[in-house]
């Protein structure tokens, strides 16, 4: 779902004020620390009820206040989040929601920054975080089977920790392995799918390398879960956690049967990150009717110009509202002919702007 309208207050170092967006394209200049990212992660937070860029929300509060608030208009439905120092309320129509999904699922939001490229060579769970971004809107169960398997994994994994009640992880392994079993399925279809994606459309910004995605599930491939969660059992206990499961799951990133982190140079492995992120933007615009929201903060200090212009000229064939951060008040110029909104972003105060 495409936003409309944003209003906020005492978020961070933005002064208070509302916005109207373009339905398709927006630009936001202004120098470092002016308050561009915030502005990103004003909508993020928005549509996320998380920040990218801290673990706490509270952090978002302006340093002189007691909260923030943020509210928006969609296409389709109105949003409002309000983050005081000892809680957090979420209103959808004006009516309050309990769980944070609620919300998620309204207006699929991506952001592309410096911490993205962290997909080639960062921890395997950020690739699980990425796809399992692609599942939860591309699979309408995929966020039951989630909360299923995270219940029973925290269970098992007290009765590890604390040596007690032993006898019951038969039963929390019976719990366990229907929503590992299906999500498992669900990640192995996207990442074979996610391989042909990027196949058909994207190999130009790979500019000649060739690159392989296999799905690695969490335990050994010659044996079930059910074997593997039994054999494994004995040190599990010794351990206090569980070491086998989808929560193990990684994707191989390969070309020419190399680690891609191992032989690519860093240029090279951005563009195989943005190419990922652009396949994950593509399967999830097939299956949704809206479109994807997508923040791009200060791309150009990543990239050079000619890997840019493939980039954006790729995202203008897909339905997404762009939000385009940059120091320069500049238009890549893939997107000049395009009708678009500006603003400039000065001492935390924001301003639209005609361009040109």
């Amino acid at each position: 779902m495409a936003i409309r309208q944003l209003s906020l207050t005492d978020f961070r170092n933005l002064k208070s004020t509302a916005l109207d967006f373009d339905r398709r394209y927006n630009f936001i200049s202004g120098d470092n620390g002016s308050g561009k990212t915030s502005l990103l992660e004003a909508i993020f937070v928005l549509c996320q009820a998380q920040s990218f860029r801290t673990h706490q929300l509270k952090q978002c509060i302006n340093h002189d206040k007691s909260e923030f608030l943020l509210f928006g208009r969609f296409q389709g439905y109105k949003a409002g989040l309000a983050r005081y120092r000892d809680k957090l309320e979420i209103r959808i129509d004006g009516k309050a929601i309990k769980r944070r999904s609620e919300l998620v699922k309204k207006a699929p939001i991506k952001i592309v920054n410096a911490e993205s490229f962290v997909l080639v060579d960062g921890a395997p769970a950020n690739r699980r975080s990425f796809l399992d971004w692609c599942m939860f809107h591309v699979e309408p169960d995929y966020a039951e089977f989630w909360h299923q398997f995270q219940h029973a994994l925290k269970q098992r994994n007290h009765i590890l920790k604390s040596k007690r009640d032993l006898d019951l992880l038969d039963y929390w392994d019976r719990h366990l392995l229907e929503p590992s079993l299906e999500l498992n399925r669900m990640r192995q279809r996207y990442s074979d799918r996610l391989q042909a994606t990027v196949r058909d459309q994207f190999t130009e910004i790979l500019n000649g390398v060739p690159l392989a995605i296999e799905y690695l599930q969490g335990w050994p491939r010659d044996k079930t879960l059910a074997q593997s969660l039994e054999d494994r059992r004995d040190r599990d206990i010794r351990a206090g956690f569980t070491g086998v499961g989808i929560h193990r799951d990684d994707l191989e990133l390969t070309t020419q049967g190399r680690k891609v982190g191992e032989v690519l140079s860093r240029g090279q492995s951005k563009r195989v990150c943005l190419v990922l992120l652009m396949a994950v933007l593509q399967l999830v615009n097939n299956t949704n009717s809206d479109p994807v929201i997508l923040l791009i903060d200060d791309l150009h200090s990543e990239l050079d110009r000619d890997a840019q212009e493939l980039v954006y000229r790729q995202l203008i064939q897909m339905d997404l509202q762009l939000f385009i951060s940059n120091i320069e008040l500049a238009v890549p110029s893939a997107l000049e002919a395009k009708e678009f909104k500006m603003f400039h972003v000065e001492h935390g105060i924001i301003k639209p702007r005609n361009f040109s």
